[in-house]
């Protein structure tokens, strides 16, 4: 295809020549995302265009726009033409032909439509006059550019999804029957796993009672219980137990011996008697 290498093998020196040129950018920030093209002829701007996205819209989407739209414009002049971008991944999904991006694809077609129109890339920010004019030119597009529409892209729909899957997750959670004593430990869920092994998880879930006569929680079992007394811990001068067994998960001395204690239960099965009550 014609657009392919070439527009890595054009020297520098060609930019910024006063040769009618266009030069493409996009730009996103917190307020939303512009795309933007401008045409120089001997140093001065002679046509432009703006366009103002959704926040949702990706960079690579307006830079892709941008391309697109100087593309179109560029159709209509019948002579030879540099289209300048600085987007390099632009650039490489256009020379995909593979590409199922639909505005990559119409791009693929309008090239091979009109060659006359060739697409070049430079590097970004180093004072090249058209660059530093559509840098600009994309940024004001955000606040002033004409209203343009771009379905969202599939990264923001993946993003948008999570986020309510957490949301979803976090209201069952917080307002759940179950699980009450690992939500005080654990109060935010995450697609990252807790790093409990199994002594762990089972010294935060035991509830049951024990054989001594007590209420068999993690508290009981590591400072009061006279069956576990060789494994206990020092017990808490500060009144917050949430913070005790907080420190005890965190702490790899006392995570080592907690699972020597939570095996000793397990080996002596019957201090844990079933709360049927």
């Amino acid at each position: 295809m014609e657009y392919g290498s070439a527009f890595l093998r054009d020297s520098s020196a060609s930019i910024d020549s006063g040769a009618k040129a266009i030069y493409t950018d996009g730009s996103k920030t917190d307020e939303g995302t512009g795309s933007a093209y401008c045409i120089l002829e001997n140093y001065v701007i002679i046509a432009s265009w703006q366009g103002k996205l959704d926040h949702s819209n990706s960079v690579f989407q307006v830079e892709i726009l941008a391309i697109r739209m100087a593309i179109e414009a560029a159709s209509s002049l019948h002579r030879p033409i540099k289209i300048w971008t600085d987007s390099l991944s632009s650039l490489m999904a256009i020379l995909n032909p593979k590409s199922h991006h639909s505005m990559v694809r119409e791009i693929q077609t309008l090239l091979l439509s009109h060659k006359h129109i060739h697409l070049r890339w430079l590097k970004a920010h180093v004072g090249y006059l058209g660059n530093e004019c559509a840098d600009q030119l994309a940024k004001e597009a955000i606040s002033k550019g004409d209203p343009f529409f771009l379905p969202k892209p599939l990264s923001y729909l993946k993003s948008e999804i999570k986020s309510a899957a957490l949301n979803i997750w976090q209201d069952n959670w917080d307002n759940g029957e179950t699980g009450r004593s690992t939500h005080d430990i654990v109060p935010r869920v995450s697609n990252k796993p807790v790093e409990w092994n199994r002594e762990e998880i089972m010294f935060v879930r035991t509830h049951d009672n024990c054989s001594c006569g007590e209420k068999g929680d993690p508290m009981h079992y590591a400072t009061k219980c006279w069956f576990t007394l060789s494994w206990h811990f020092q017990t808490p001068t500060v009144p917050p137990k949430l913070q005790w067994l907080k420190n005890i998960l965190t702490n790899n001395f006392s995570k080592t011996r907690l699972r020597l204690l939570m095996r000793f239960i397990c080996d002596e099965n019957n201090l844990i008697v079933e709360d049927n009550n």
